[in-house]
Order: structure tokens, then sequence, then C-alpha cells
């Protein structure tokens, strides 16, 4: 089996801790990400649909409101065909968020225990294979294939998979036989700063900072009322729009549907 023979010195032993602590922060972010969307997803929802709804009644308004200043009847058609269009992006971005509502919720619990033989397969490997360590992950493109497949099973919180990939990588080091590979990182004092900052930048950010709001029962009570009052208001508002749009049809605009 091909060996890694590491620059034994503090700053390669560092670049390396810091690589690992990365991808740990990183998956830590996501599934803090999830938490929060578990937590507040419905009612974040809510309020965007009623924000969507109030955008698209605004454009209706003034879209009538051009007919009106013409004295026109307003298309039924062009009219939907209008709203379509401006409303394509708010659409998909609620597609998504209900896709990513839907998603939070089936991810299953794992144990403290499957979680600790992760992380601890999830170093083992990587310390053979991470790109940043071992070139031959680089080049190597069934090596990089087991790299992707297992960084997406330590993701996923996925044991099995996990498992099953480590026996598939050594099977294929083991294979390879490269002998052995002495790493060398050109700058590493300024990789290892490039690190620590995106560690703290991830760390000190949304949505890896949603790990304390979600650790505070008070402030996850704030939370859900602030939200419920957003989705008040924007009924309310809604409420407004209707009478707006109904003193417009009131005032002598007119629709008119095209026959087929």
């Amino acid at each position: 089996m091909s060996e890694v023979v590491k620059v034994r010195n503090a700053s390669y032993a560092r670049y390396e801790e810091l690589l690992l602590r990365k991808d740990e922060v990183k998956k830590l972010a996501f599934h803090f990400e999830r938490a929060y969307i578990r937590e507040f997803g419905d009612l974040i929802l809510e309020v965007f649909r009623m924000k969507v709804e109030a955008i698209r009644k605004k454009k209706t308004i003034g879209y009538c409101q051009i007919f009106a200043n013409r004295g026109e009847a307003v298309d039924q058609t062009a009219l939907q065909a209008y709203l379509a269009k401006q409303m394509a992006d708010y659409k998909e971005r609620l597609e998504d968020m209900i896709q990513a509502n839907k998603d939070a919720k089936t991810i299953g619990t794992v144990t403290e225990a499957d979680l600790l033989r992760i992380k601890r397969i999830y170093h083992r490997m990587a310390k053979k294979i991470h790109p940043d360590i071992n070139p031959a992950a680089r080049e190597n493109e069934e090596l990089k294939g087991l790299w992707n497949r297992l960084k997406i099973a330590y993701d996923c919180n996925d044991l099995k998979e996990m498992e099953e990939t480590e026996v598939l990588i050594n099977m294929l080091l083991e294979k390879m036989d490269l002998g052995t590979t002495e790493i060398t990182i050109p700058d590493i004092e300024k990789k290892i700063a490039e690190l620590e900052a995106e560690i703290g930048n991830i760390t000190g950010t949304d949505p890896y900072q949603y790990k304390y709001l979600l650790e505070d029962k008070d402030a996850v009570s704030r939370k859900k009322e602030e939200l419920r009052r957003e989705q008040q208001e924007y009924e309310d508002y809604c409420k407004q729009l209707d009478s707006i749009l109904k003193e417009l049809l009131h005032k002598g605009v007119t629709t008119k549907c095209r026959m087929n």
C-alpha cells in the first residue's frame, strides 16, 4: 500500500489539523442550517408565501392602473402572461424553500457513537487522500471519485456508506502501490493563515451562528413570535391591496378575455 510520508514539522501538523477542522465546521454549518429550517421553516415559508402574494397583487394593481389611465380594458391573458414573467424568480425561490423545508424534515437522527465513528473514519481517510494532502488524489480519477463519495457520506452522516467507502479506498491504495510519497506544501504558512481566516469566517457567520440561537429556548420563542408578526403584517397588507384593486374596478377598470 502506498504510504504518505509527511514533512515532520509543526507547520505541517497545523496545516493538516486546519484542513480537517475546516471540513468539520463546514459540515456543522450545514447541519445547523438544517436544524434552523426544521425549527422555523414552516413559519419562514408562510411569511415568504404572503410576501410573494403581496408582490403579485401590487404588480396586478400597477398593471391595471396603466390601462385605467388610458381608459382601456385589461386583457386577462396578457395580464396573466405579465404576472407569470414578473413572478418567475419568486416562484422558483418558493419552490426551493419548499424543497429545503421538506429535506430538513426527512433527515434521520444519528447516535453520538455513530457520529464519533463517522468522524474517525473521515479523519483516517482524509489524512490519506485529501486532495490538499496527497497529490495522487488530484491526479487519479478513481481516487477522486472515492474522495467525493466519502465527502458526501460524511456530510450526510451516512456511516454505512463511509465504512464501505473506506474499504474501497484502502483497496485502491493497495492496488496503486505508488510507494512512499513525501508531501511538501509550498507557502505553507500562507496557506495556514488562509485556512484560519476561512474557518473564522464560517464560524462567525450564519448558518454556523444559528447554533447559538437554537440553543436558547427564549431566543427561539422570540424568533417564532417575530415571524408570526411578520406573517400577519403581510396578510393585513394583502387585504389593503385587495381593497385598492376593488376600488380600481369600481372606478371603471374592465377586463376582457381572448376567445380561442
